[in-house]
């Protein structure tokens, strides 16, 4: 019986953590002082270069969070792990672009992790809001229907929202991102949502902590928003 329990605790955990579709690959790089043209210049080479070797590369700069502007996020979307073993560095000419990227002092890289969606994703260009959230011990189901219940009211008030898992690299936080296709339509849905009372309520539980403890938040825009 126990090693039967033993089993069913492993799918249980596979199924959670390796479920779905997209597979994201994150790094964070903070900017030197006075490299940013140079920094800039680098990550648009191997986002172009991605489009070009048949990998989606996304580049953010952080407009709000710890680091400040001096923070660029270089994130890899895939389908699956299939797609991701298939296409990931594999053209030699990732080869040429890393000794140049990582010969460069323009970025210093802080931190890396794997994330796993939770839900569909919806591609496009956005202004990105991440809220990531720790679980209480035994409350992780009911943080992921707090987080379904929470999806559907941004949703409601214009946000696009994307749930994830963090993987590989973390602590396994569980990932709330609402997105925006210009800060004129965040500020529409920001002010719609914050009339919804029942939201508000729904709102102080989750930072009265009640499911869980919120790890980080920071906002992101893609750098084509900006070009």
């Amino acid at each position: 019986m126990k090693k039967f329990n033993l089993i069913m605790v492993f799918l249980f955990f596979n199924s959670l953590v390796f479920s779905t579709g997209e597979i994201g690959d994150l790094y964070m790089y903070k900017v030197t002082p006075g490299k940013t043209e140079e920094a800039n210049a680098l990550m648009e080479e191997g986002r172009l270069l991605g489009e070009e070797t048949g990998m989606n590369v996304i580049i953010h700069r952080q407009s709000f969070g710890r680091g400040g502007d001096n923070v660029i996020s270089w994130f890899e979307l895939y389908e699956d792990y299939d797609q991701r073993a298939k296409t990931k560095y594999t053209s030699p000419k990732w080869e040429v672009f890393a000794e140049k990227f990582f010969s460069s002092d323009a970025l210093t890289a802080t931190k890396s992790y794997q994330m796993i969606s939770l839900d569909p994703i919806v591609p496009g260009d956005y202004i990105v809001t991440n809220y990531m959230w720790q679980p209480n011990k035994g409350k992780r189901n009911e943080t992921l229907a707090a987080l379904e219940r929470a999806k559907v009211v941004f949703e409601k008030h214009g946000f696009i929202v994307d749930l994830w898992e963090h993987n590989a690299g973390s602590k396994h936080a569980l990932q709330f991102t609402f997105l925006s296709t210009s800060m004129e339509n965040q500020a529409k849905s920001f002010a719609s949502l914050a009339t919804d009372e029942d939201w508000l309520i729904e709102r102080d539980r989750w930072f009265n902590g009640e499911w869980a403890r919120l790890v980080e938040s920071y906002e992101m825009t893609n750098t084509n928003l900006n070009n």
